[in-house]
């Protein structure tokens, strides 16, 4: 199911490459057009006809995502003790992600930077026993509240800084 604004118009990943600039509108026609006989996801499809890096499309999902979410504001959410016990300090901080509570089915619900939103997914489906799911947090916002949750008292915000961009 394609994700959807708020007037019900469908979000599609390939109007926002061609939005970037990644793909042309002729490029999605025909990608759209071998998805129909190869049944394949776009993305990987985007990846073999047309070189798009796999770096391209996830910045397009994670477009995609955040405009069918929106962002959240941590101030205005009340933070469960047994969510926040889900992760640890060095896991909130690495993948920039802050669990919020569960709803009455169990599910987990994260906040996640927009930065680190796909690492985030990939730690989450990988690490985590609970079903996830995320809602973007603005970056600046989610470090407050990692401080304030998992604090770290011996690392600065300089050097939490410059490990990120030896991992981008």
């Amino acid at each position: 199911m394609e994700p959807e604004t708020p007037n019900n118009q469908p979000i599609r990943i390939g109007e926002i490459l061609v939005e970037q600039g990644v793909l042309s509108e002729q490029q999605v026609f025909e990608i759209v057009q071998a998805q129909k006989k190869l049944h394949l996801p776009f993305g990987v499809l985007a990846e073999r006809m047309f070189d798009v890096t796999l770096e391209s499309i996830e910045n397009a999902w994670i477009e995609q995502y955040h405009r069918f979410t929106g962002t959240i504001d941590l101030s205005e959410l009340r933070f469960d003790d047994q969510a926040l016990r889900m992760i640890n300090r060095r896991q909130a901080w690495q993948f920039e992600i802050l669990p919020v509570g569960f709803e009455p089915t169990g599910e987990l619900m994260m906040a996640a930077s927009r930065r680190r939103l796909a690492r985030a997914v990939t730690f989450a489906t990988s690490r985590m026993d609970k079903v996830v799911y995320f809602r973007i947090a603005e970056s600046k916002q989610m470090q407050q509240f990692l401080k304030t949750y998992y604090p770290m008292p011996e690392i600065s915000g300089e050097l939490v800084e410059k490990a990120r961009e030896m991992v981008d």
